[in-house]
């Protein structure tokens, strides 16, 4: 996975309503991708990107995002443990 995209497609898709920013505060409604690095592993974090709807109030995607491209916005969010 390519966590470069991955910061790309989470500004472009994700920062609209969470902090995507490294180093950006940990904050839980909604989480910012720091806080979410935190708490959560990898296949919960994919399965929320894949899945939104089942799992949480996040609205579905805009558009349609493929299998890797989700990855790659989980490496990146996997990326940001501890910033």
């Amino acid at each position: 996975a390519d966590a470069e995209n991955g910061q790309l497609l989470a500004e472009e898709n994700c920062a609209r309503c969470h902090d995507v920013a490294a180093g950006g505060a940990s904050k839980l409604h909604p989480p910012s991708f720091t806080a979410i690095a935190g708490y959560r592993v990898e296949d919960q974090i994919l399965a929320r990107v894949l899945y939104p709807t089942l799992h949480s109030s996040m609205p579905a995607w805009p558009k349609w995002i493929s299998r890797s491209e989700a990855e790659d916005i989980i490496a990146y969010i996997v990326s940001l443990e501890g910033s």
